[in-house]
């Protein structure tokens, strides 16, 4: 059986009143002596103050809800960590939830963090709530994505677009050409936005840019694998079209890299050799491949505590106008562009 708070007062002689002043700090004083002997009954009877009845006391759970597509992808799952850190150095919890790319879960988890009475939510790239939901949350909420319609919301994002074509121009620097590009799902805004970089480079520069050097797979290791096949692969589209295979691939996340390096050892091609291969993400994991990828490192730290600070500053400042933050990656030279 719970301990409650009126056995800890019968326990060390003094009203429930007063345990209550001893666990808050008041509002009123209490003796050094009562308030050892308060103590010592807490510790003798490990009573555990209920954290949730209190928080709502005070208007505040101190948590914060996140949901992200999948933790198994590198990226999100070093983005969850960077929030956990982030919020718990400013005294919040995170509570995490993975959508797998399912509106429906998704929904159901951000209807759970509401009920749960979470200081704020925050929306990673690539998770899917309906906006009659969304317009319905009454908690502050902030989204790593770009929006056609930001509404009240706050966003931090990355530059996805730029970033895309810092890649593919970083491949067209090597000599290539005819670049395949490995996307994720195109009704992903983030994914969407990076496929529309590699056209825009592709184009700027009057290289091939059509629909038959592109893959779209599930943001995953399988994925990349299954995509590059495709692409590379001489029964693949690109060679039905211009009779050759793509000399580089621009992939639009460490993961499907990861997938794509396999089934190119598998092909018997030579990476760089045969095809270069340059990704986005910037995930340890990046450091790690054979050879190690050539990548656009997002600095999950640095997202995560500009995400935070602003979503805390709306939690502390309720009415106080959205923020919209575009934050720029860095290309990390490794051993798959030829450099």
């Amino acid at each position: 059986m719970a301990v409650t708070r009126s056995d800890v007062a019968r326990e060390a002689g003094v009203s429930p009143a007063v345990v209550s002043y001893v666990l808050n700090n008041g509002p009123r004083p209490v003796a050094a002596a009562t308030r050892a002997r308060v103590l010592a009954a807490i510790a003798r009877l490990d009573y555990r103050p209920n954290a949730i009845a209190s928080a709502l006391r005070g208007g505040s759970t101190q948590t914060v809800g996140l949901l992200t597509p999948n933790r198994s992808n590198p990226f999100f799952g070093e983005l969850a960590e960077a929030f956990e850190r982030t919020l718990k150095q400013q005294g919040y919890l995170a509570l995490t939830g993975s959508t797998y790319g399912n509106s429906g879960i998704a929904d159901r988890l951000l209807r759970t963090f509401v009920d749960r009475k979470v200081d704020g939510v925050i929306l990673a790239p690539g998770v899917s709530v309906s906006g009659s939901l969304l317009a319905r949350v009454e908690q502050p909420l902030l989204i790593l994505e770009k929006l056609s319609n930001h509404g009240s919301f706050s966003t931090v994002r990355t530059d996805d677009l730029a970033d895309a074509m810092t890649c593919v121009d970083h491949l067209q620097v090597h000599g290539h050409t005819h670049i395949g590009c490995i996307s994720g799902p195109p009704h992903s805004s983030t994914e969407a936005l990076r496929l529309r970089g590699w056209r825009n480079a592709q184009r700027r520069a009057a290289n091939p840019s059509g629909d038959a050097l592109v893959a779209f797979a599930d943001v995953s290791e399988a994925g990349g694998y299954q995509a590059t096949g495709t692409l590379l692969s001489t029964h693949g589209r690109p060679w039905a079209v211009y009779g050759a295979r793509p000399t580089a691939l621009f992939v639009a996340s460490d993961v499907q890299a990861i997938g794509a390096l396999a089934a190119c050892w598998e092909l018997g091609l030579r990476v760089p050799d045969d095809v270069a291969i340059v990704s986005m993400g910037g995930t340890r994991a990046a450091r790690y491949t054979i050879p190690v990828l050539t990548t656009i490192r997002e600095d999950v730290d640095y997202l995560a505590a500009s995400a935070c600070n602003r979503l805390l500053r709306d939690i502390r400042e309720p009415g106080t106008p959205p923020e919209h933050v575009e934050l720029t990656g860095n290309l990390v030279i490794g051993r798959t562009c030829g450099c």
